[in-house]
């Protein structure tokens, strides 16, 4: 890498935010910032505009006690960011910057909170790692399972466990295309064990120490020294500053012949060091850990801090300069020992909208009740009204108040006859919040499917392009379809795991290579107005500003396939081919046949919008109208839609496509013979029917809209509906009523098992053969065949046994066991039993036994004899 693995020179995290803005892709797709205090109004002010100028959702989580908000400074929190708010044991004490896209990312580890006293006036120190695609650091992954992982151990506000495995999934897909490096680089955290029992133990030759917080008596330093025995130990302090326990230190340097030094850095030193030597080489760990027993004696689920801190091999130390400092001179001096302040009022953890309402979650299980007041986002902060009723012993609460994103919410209860006010934290509309968002944005295609009907270069053009995308992509493995539907929102596990970021950021990139208009087409949602089409939305004014800087919100970057635009759609009809020259006709057919030929190798948005651009092409009739070939590429596009495990949120848009392609298909298929277009359909039908239940009328109609015209009545979506039950039902009899119904016969069905067609025909016996030989897939079946003429027949199937029953001046009992290629429907096809050798059973005017078995599991009677009553069943 030409990068350096570690930087601790480090001045603000802002300076990476800046070095990835220069790049001007905006590639990144997650920015996440972990602090222990966060000043909403700081970030909004001098971070928040170049993180979404990088093109990334940003997630900023702070400790829910630490957060510090300046009501009238704080515009867009919850609207085009996500406030997010921690809580455990301890306190939540990790300070990290993540910016990950799919071409680069960059991680900050270091000890410097998001307020301007952290990314400005104090001395912090900070680890940087970059990565790209050649090359990244071992450690992404370890990172990447500790913030997957996270939600399990701290308690979060809603939408931060998402970004958090967003986050985990890009480090992870970067470390699983390049080549790692910088092995020896040593993710520490407090997660499940404490940090001090992952240090080295010694001896080493030397130990140094800088923290801005050591506990009473010195005791995790004491520890520290047991546990590494350093030959020499140096500590760092600054006078007044620096909180620690100076009678205690002295007694501990004077044990060990140790050096004191006096920083005298001007700025209030915040980093967080420990280094050591051994075997002549320099480590340290930086990050956030203090010289605490939370911070570094005590593991996260025992009730410590949640700490994060990086060990680095270093080339010379990185402790600051100083006079050495007797030991006695310590007693003199006089430190304060701060704890953290104890808050006596309740605290919100968050507040998010619903359909409902507005979900409200506490910090801990409420000892009293009260109420919670809302003040809108368009209303001064000063303003608050009474929003709902809050019980004791809940640790949320859902009110039906309806909330804007961005309104501030706090909770009233009253202690010891005292008013309390709860924290204030800001309502977050999650969609909006957790949306790419930046001032710029890429250029994007946009082209509408129209027009590559009506403009042969641009489909070329469009064609290379899928071709170019094949080459870079890696289709995931098959997936075997769930147990059990799932009941949560972000689809199968492993389907979910498919799409790096999640679902939503997949989109994201569909988008940028597809455009919007192709990809809504894909999706199967309405398209936009063309003056629809990159525009921006402004962040509402709001009265109480003093001065309101015009600028703008982001643009969605996505569009999530379960919102449909409340806008007028656009909706373009599928060109007429049959107007164009018959080279011009002969170009879409091979243009058809490459499309098809890529889709294996695309991904799922790419693989439906193949499919609905080849059941265009066929509809503007490329094809002539005796022209089938291209219901085989139909056939293959189809059963790639089933070739992967869709995540549940776009699984209806899947379902109801396939639903359609199957419904032409069958159009062009009859059910009574054997044809190659029936082969075909059976094929298709076969690897997508586990999709079908989850088919929605809303997508079948989009997606068959302006089709019905081409491909007839079968493209209605009641028939389409109907033929993905079928389908899915895989009732046998169902089928044959469809089947003698395109031979023009009268048939109707008696229960489960039977069925009965009626008619003028010479030869009763054939035809109930016929209707057996269409249902003959069932376990059991019987039919009836009642002509005009006062004949009947029934012919009964349970393989390989069928059996006949046919009226005349006598009833004739004749019994055939089918073997080899012999089934019901050979027989039809050769219009006889020639061939067959029926058993005996002698005489013929004799029920027997067997027959008389296979009517009674039919719930007919000994002597059957034709229903009278035929109403339907």
């Amino acid at each position: 890498m030409t990068e350096p693995p570690i930087n601790l020179e480090l001045s603000s995290p802002l300076t990476l935010l800046m070095e990835e803005e220069r790049h001007g892709d905006r590639q990144a797709e997650e920015a996440l910032f972990l602090s222990f205090t966060t000043d909403l109004g700081f970030f909004e002010t001098v971070v928040l505009g170049i993180t979404q100028m990088c093109g990334a959702r940003v997630s900023l989580v702070g400790d829910a006690a630490m957060s510090v908000i300046d009501p009238r400074a704080v515009r867009r929190a919850g609207r085009v960011y996500l406030p997010g708010q921690a809580v455990c044991d301890g306190a939540f004490h990790p300070k990290l910057m993540v910016l990950v896209g799919p071409k680069r990312a960059t991680v900050a580890i270091g000890s410097g909170n998001v307020t301007l006293a952290g990314w400005q006036a104090n001395a912090e120190l900070w680890t940087v790692l970059r990565a790209d695609q050649s090359h990244v650091p071992g450690l992404f992954g370890d990172l990447a399972t500790w913030l997957s992982g996270l939600p399990d151990r701290v308690r979060f506000s809603v939408g931060v466990p998402d970004a958090l495995r967003r986050v985990a999934d890009g480090l992870a897909a970067l470390q699983e295309r390049a080549e790692v490096v910088h092995p020896d680089l040593r993710l520490m955290s407090s997660s499940q064990r404490p940090i001090i029992e992952q240090l080295p133990k010694g001896p080493v030759e030397e130990l140094a120490v800088c923290a801005p917080f050591h506990d009473p008596g010195a005791v995790t330093l004491r520890r520290l020294v047991e546990r590494m025995r350093p030959r020499q130990l140096v500590v760092s302090f600054q006078p007044g500053r620096t909180e620690l326990d100076g009678r205690a230190l002295a007694d501990l340097v004077t044990e060990l012949d140790a050096d004191v030094r006096l920083d005298a850095e001007p700025r209030y030193r915040h980093g967080k060091l420990i280094e050591w030597v051994v075997e002549g080489r320099r480590y340290a760990l930086t990050g956030s850990p203090n010289l605490s027993a939370a911070a570094l004696s005590t593991s996260l689920e025992n009730g410590g801090n949640c700490e994060l801190g990086l060990i680095t091999p270093i080339e010379a130390s990185r402790m600051p300069a100083g006079a050495i400092v007797p030991p006695a001179d310590l007693h003199s001096l006089k430190f304060s020992i701060r704890s953290r302040p104890e808050r006596r009022a309740p605290l919100l953890l968050g507040a998010t909208r619903t359909e409902r309402g507005l979900h409200v979650m506490f910090t801990r299980t409420l000892r009293t009740g009260g109420y919670l007041e809302l003040s809108a986002a368009t209303a001064p902060p000063e303003t608050w009204e009474r929003a709902g009723e809050v019980s004791a012993g809940l640790t949320e609460v859902l009110v039906t108040q309806p909330t804007d994103g961005g309104s501030r919410v706090r909770l009233v209860t009253t202690v010891d006859g005292q008013v309390r006010h709860s924290n204030v934290v800001f309502a977050v509309d999650l969609p909006r919040a957790q949306a790419r968002q930046g001032l710029t944005r890429a250029p994007a295609p946009t082209t509408q499917p129209g027009q590559l009907f009506t403009n042969e270069r641009l489909a070329d053009k469009f064609l290379a392009d899928l071709n170019t995308l094949a080459t870079s992509l890696t289709r995931p493995s098959t997936l075997p379809a769930p147990a059990a539907a799932s009941t949560t929102t972000t689809g199968v596990e492993g389907a979910s795991n498919l799409f790096g970021g999640g679902w939503t950021a997949y989109l994201d990139k569909c988008a940028g290579r597809l455009g919007t208009p192709l990809l809504r087409f894909a999706l199967g949602l309405p398209s936009l107005a063309a003056e629809q089409e990159g525009t921006y939305e402004e962040v509402p004014p709001v009265p109480w500003e003093e001065q309101f800087a015009n600028d703008v919100d982001a643009g969605l970057d996505n569009d999530d396939p379960e919102t449909v635009t409340d806008q007028p759609a656009t909706v373009t009809a599928p060109p007429d081919l049959r107007t164009r020259d018959a080279a011009t006709r002969r170009r879409y057919q091979r243009w058809a046949d490459r499309l098809t030929r890529v889709a294996p190798t695309l991904e799922l948005p790419e693989r439906m919008l193949v499919t609905r651009l080849l059941l265009w092409t066929a509809a503007a009739g490329a094809w002539d109208h005796d022209d089938h070939a291209w219901l085989d590429l139909l056939a293959d596009a189809v059963g790639e839609l089933g070739a992967d495990t869709p995540p549940t949120e776009v699984e209806p848009q899947v379902a109801s496509l396939a639903a359609v392609g199957l419904a032409v298909l069958r159009a062009h298929a009859p059910r009574h013979v054997s044809t190659a277009t029936t082969v075909a359909f059976t094929r298709a039908a076969a690897v997508v029917d586990h999709l079908l239940p989850a088919a929605e009328p809303e997508y079948i109609e989009q997606y068959s809209e302006l089709l019905q015209d081409a491909f007839g009545p079968e493209l209605s979506p009641y028939a389409i509906q109907s033929l993905a039950a079928e389908i899915v039902q895989a009732d046998p009899l169902t089928g044959a009523l469809r089947t003698l119904a395109e031979q023009r016969h009268k048939v109707h069905r008696h229960g489960e098992r039977l069925l009965h067609v009626t008619g003028a025909f010479g030869n009763a016996r054939l035809v109930a053969l016929q209707a057996v030989a269409a249902a003959q897939a069932s376990s059991l079946v019987g039919a009836w065949a009642t002509s005009s003429n006062g004949t009947w027949s029934l012919v009964m199937w349970r393989r390989p046994d069928l059996f006949t029953i046919d009226a005349g001046p006598r009833t004739l009992w004749r019994h055939y066991r089918l073997t080899g290629l012999r089934d019901p429907r050979s027989l039809t096809a050769q219009r006889s039993f020639d061939g067959v050798r029926p058993v005996s059973h002698d005489p013929l005017l004799r029920p027997f036994s067997e027959a008389l078995a296979v009517l009674a599991d039919l719930g007919l009677p000994p002597d059957p004899r034709p229903p009278a009553d035929c109403s339907p069943w």
